[in-house]
């Protein structure tokens, strides 16, 4: 039954078309008596077309926005590894969207802005408004739409999304396990998920890689494994397949992995089928590192209900609430850290143990070796301390007191070759040494180099 409902001060009705599909459409009606009228109306049409007593409109007097949409998806979009999230966001904030529900040519550049914007103001379904990456993709899904319409001349060009402005996204900086932290976290993996992580560290694959793997694919032999699905689909993200190596310490976790499962594939379900894409192993990869012991620190919170005391701490001794003076909660804060960011544990452990950026760019199986070092290469300020510290040239500390000038170093007699008569090493180190010939020369001679100030 059709229904009104009112939103930023306009009337809205929401109807069932002949196709047995909901709609929502913005109206011109002010009062809500009329709006009723409106959508009883034409659900009343689009009744009659179902039962037969009317003739459908003209299929291109129906291609509105929204029927682009659907188009796109089903003709388009269907089979493409971005479907099923393509279509999850595209009934979720762009069907019912006002312009929606008008035909392509009556849609600006502007209202498409205005309303994608309000989208990072205003809380959605989960609770918080979208993100400026989410947002992104929405715009990017109304550009191929119209893009493909336009090619199929559903509709006259220009593609008003091109004008809509890209939200600029935060560049968050990967996360990633130290060197240390491997062995303890991997100890700390459930049994059943533990030859999966150790995949995940040792190769870098990608997680729908790790769950289309199958037991072709491992050549125990030649100690290769070969990359050529992700989840049920037919190829990788990269369209292409890849043979990589397998390391020593990976083949007894493959094995295991091999032997316990009861299907093609190496990491399944206990019933033989492949894991689902909605998976959380960052999860699993959260708890096992605070069962490691590798945290932030400690969250306490006062546990009498009501109560939203809570204070941060770095240990984890119990306490009671100041107020209600009752035994606190304690929770270990670990890092927000993705499964993919074992990934970038791959890439930046194998360069920081010394690995050439080539073989790096092999096993991580980028085209472009600058996604290589801009991603995926994160390293540790341990390791670039150590690194800077190899910048040694016995240089004297700046202590504020007067000091003599100490002997010559390695660099000195590059950069100032010693002359004929100069002083034996060990002797004071006039400053004519030191400065050279040239400049001593331009002093005795009464020269002075002339001098600047502010004002000048």
């Amino acid at each position: 039954m059709a229904s009104v409902f009112e939103k930023n001060g306009h009337y809205y009705i929401r109807y069932k078309d002949e196709r047995g599909r909901w709609h929502g459409i913005k109206t011109a009606a002010t009062k809500k008596t009329e709006a009723r009228r409106l959508a009883d109306d034409k659900e009343r049409l689009c009744e009659r077309v179902r039962l037969g007593v009317d003739e459908a409109k003209d299929q291109k007097a129906e291609s509105t926005v929204r029927v682009l949409l659907e188009w796109w998806l089903e003709r388009v979009c269907k089979g493409k590894p971005s479907y099923k999230k393509a279509v999850s966001a595209i009934h979720l904030h762009l069907v019912e969207a006002p312009f929606a529900a008008k035909l392509p040519k009556d849609v600006c550049a502007g209202e498409i802005e205005e309303y994608l914007d309000e989208k990072t103001r205003i809380v959605g379904p989960k609770g918080k408004p979208l993100g400026p990456q989410a947002v992104n993709h929405l715009r990017g899904f109304l550009r191929r739409t119209f893009k493909a319409a336009i090619k199929q001349k559903k509709m006259a060009g220009p593609n008003p999304v091109d004008e809509v402005k890209v939200w600029k996204v935060p560049k968050r900086k990967p996360d990633f396990l130290r060197a240390h932290e491997v062995a303890p976290v991997l100890a700390n993996v459930p049994t059943k998920w533990r030859p999966l992580f150790a995949t995940a560290i040792y190769t870098g694959l990608r997680k729908g890689e790790l769950f289309g793997l199958k037991k072709a694919d491992l050549d125990f032999q030649i100690g290769m494994i070969f990359v050529r699905q992700s989840y049920d689909r037919d190829t990788t993200k990269g369209g292409h397949e890849d043979g990589i190596p397998m390391a020593k310490e990976l083949v007894p976790y493959l094995k295991a992995a091999v032997e316990r499962s009861p299907s093609e594939l190496v990491f399944p379900r206990p019933n033989g089928k492949m894991y689902p894409q909605t998976t959380k192993l960052e999860n699993v990869l959260r708890r096992s590192l605070r069962r490691a012991g590798i945290v932030l620190g400690y969250r306490h919170k006062c546990r009498k209900s009501g109560c939203v005391y809570s204070e941060a701490a770095t240990d984890a001794k119990i306490r009671r609430c100041p107020e209600h003076k009752h035994l606190m909660w304690v929770t270990s804060v670990v890092r927000p850290i993705r499964f993919h960011d074992l990934r970038h544990t791959t890439g930046s452990l194998l360069t920081m143990q010394g690995a050439d950026l080539a073989a790096v760019q092999k096993i991580m199986r980028h085209k472009d070796p600058r996604i290589t070092s801009e991603t995926y290469l994160h390293l540790d300020p341990d390791y670039l301390r150590k690194e800077v510290d190899r910048l040694v040239f016995g240089a004297p500390a700046d202590t504020g007191e007067s000091t003599t000038v100490p002997a010559p170093g390695p660099l000195v007699s590059i950069v100032c070759p010693a002359q004929k008569g100069s002083p034996s090493e060990g002797d004071q180190v006039g400053a004519e040494t030191l400065v050279g010939p040239a400049l001593a020369m331009e002093r005795d001679s009464g020269f002075e180099p002339p001098t600047f100030s502010l004002g000048s």
